[in-house]
């Protein structure tokens, strides 16, 4: 029931009752296995670090990044309609696709070890840049 009350300017204005937020309303929250790393199978990440305080070396982070890529996955398999989800996934997977091409033109031994240790498929699939075409046209 609302009450009178006078106003600024000497008017009646009515006075509210405060609204009450609806007990049945639950608050969405991060997924405290998420935050705490739980599903996050990481145990192939020492085999890549240069030195044992080493994170942020490009294998390290594709090690990591796969590891998450498996997670999200996982996830994904049992939660078909979670579009949230599946965009961090895409996300995650340009992240690793640019480390990978990073790693390609500096280290190929490394490059495809990595693929055949995560049974990543490759993400080169050719010469991006045309390099190779480059140095011929300079060669002739």
């Amino acid at each position: 029931m609302a009450m009178l009350q006078s106003g600024v300017f000497g008017k009646a204005s009515v006075v509210r009752p405060v609204r009450v937020a609806a007990p049945c309303r639950v608050r969405l929250t991060v997924c405290n296995s998420f935050k705490n790393g739980e599903n996050i199978n990481l145990s192939k990440v020492p085999g890549y670090q240069r030195t044992e305080q080493d994170t942020g070396s490009s294998e390290v982070q594709v090690a990591r990044l796969s590891a998450r890529i498996a997670q999200i996955s996982k996830h994904l398999s049992q939660n078909k309609k979670d579009f949230a989800a599946r965009r961090g996934l895409e996300a995650v997977l340009s992240q690793r696709k640019s480390l990978l091409q990073y790693i390609y033109k500096q280290d190929r031994a490394l490059y495809v070890k990595l693929v055949t240790d995560f049974g990543i498929r490759s993400v080169v699939v050719s010469d991006t840049r045309g390099a190779a075409r480059k140095k011929e046209e300079a060669a002739v």
